[in-house]
């Protein structure tokens, strides 16, 4: 097996979020399965493709009272969606109008921080100042370093009884092989991530 890196297990960590946080569906999580997660990864399908592809399967078999069992009845939508964005992506592949669309994202996503401080939630208060160095740092265009402020995150949380029933339930829907302690960790980070609804800083 190929050395996998956290970007990696982030994005297939988020795929099974959604799928268990957004549609409440879990099942046993097979090696089949993360292959066909690492798949998409290795062809860098965006999340918002899978998450719309998710979503338009979810809603057709529930139509038909049919169960999904894997993330293989996902395949064919993802790939069709992912071949039609791609296509789209080549008819409106202008030099200027990628300019103007990376300005607008980056004001988007610093909306996005803002919003975040200006609603903070209180549970964070301990890492607020932290965040707030971190988005000053961001502003000045300087690199950003997130290892330490979400491994606080995840101490200040290690005793929270809801996180720990929900990583429990997934691990034990996961194949024994795939119990590892740096897919725990990272299932617990982004829960947490989710829950609080705090922002990428990394985006730029």
């Amino acid at each position: 097996m190929n050395t996998r890196t956290d970007e990696d297990k982030d994005y297939v960590i988020k795929i099974i979020q959604y799928l268990q946080f957004r549609h409440g569906i879990i099942f046993f999580i097979t090696s089949k399965d993360f292959d066909a997660l690492y798949n998409w990864w290795h062809k860098r399908i965006p999340l918002h493709i899978v998450k719309e592809s998710i979503t338009a399967v979810v809603e057709r078999w529930r139509g038909k009272n049919k169960k999904i069992h894997g993330f293989s009845n996902f395949r064919y939508d993802v790939r069709k969606n992912f071949k039609n964005f791609l296509q789209l992506q080549v008819g409106s592949d202008t030099g200027n109008q990628d300019t103007d669309t990376s300005k607008e994202e980056e004001k988007e996503e610093f909306q996005e921080i803002e919003h975040f401080f200006n609603h903070y939630p209180e549970d964070l208060n301990e890492l607020k100042e932290e965040f707030e160095s971190i988005f000053k740092q961001l502003k000045n265009k300087e690199s950003v370093e997130l290892k330490a402020v979400y491994r606080k995150l995840m101490d200040l949380f290690k005793d929270d009884n809801e996180l720990n029933l929900k990583t429990s339930i997934f691990l034990k829907n996961l194949s024994p092989e795939l119990r590892k302690p740096e897919i725990e960790q990272k299932y617990r980070l982004n829960y947490l991530l989710n829950k609080f609804k705090i922002p990428d800083f990394e985006i730029f």
